[in-house]
């Protein structure tokens, strides 16, 4: 009988010493020294934020935590990541807003600005950068096409 007591009690113990650790790791994670905050004065300019993603740790009792980061944001637990990341796929999501500052993630990119936009306003930007990124390689394409029928002509 004593046995079965020893292992109930190992069996405790162990238990709380694995609660212990795991609430001891509990506190948010460090800053990136791109991530501290900055004031910001109001911009209209939407930016894509190249440096802002989602991490993963393991807080109390190891449980998986999701947290973003990004330019001039310190590190924000995000609480419901998957709904997130199925409603970013059709319009854009405000992820966190620190200052005047807010940061959106739209299908596969993360966009910051500071002027207090809705989602309709920054799905409507995003495509707008999209329109002049495709005209501008379309001009460029054709310069090139030119420029090789230049050559072509010069050389025959």
């Amino acid at each position: 009988m004593s046995s079965v007591v020893a292992v109930v009690l190992l069996l405790v113990a162990g238990f709380a010493a694995f609660a212990g650790i795991s609430w001891w790791q509990r506190s948010s994670p460090e800053t990136p020294a791109f991530a501290r905050h900055r004031p910001s004065v109001p911009n209209a300019e939407l930016l894509v934020d190249r440096n802002a993603g989602f991490f993963t740790d393991r807080g109390f009792l190891f449980r998986k935590r999701h947290f973003f980061v990004a330019t001039g944001c310190p590190p924000v637990r995000i609480a419901d990541y998957p709904s997130l990341d199925v409603r970013r796929r059709e319009q854009p999501v405000r992820i966190a807003r620190v200052g005047l500052r807010s940061w959106w993630w739209f299908e596969e990119g993360f966009y910051r600005e500071s002027a207090g936009y809705r989602d309709d306003a920054v799905r409507q930007l995003v495509r707008d950068q999209e329109r002049r990124e495709q005209a501008k390689r379309d001009r460029e394409r054709l310069m090139s096409d030119v420029d090789a029928n230049l050559r072509k002509r010069d050389q025959g």
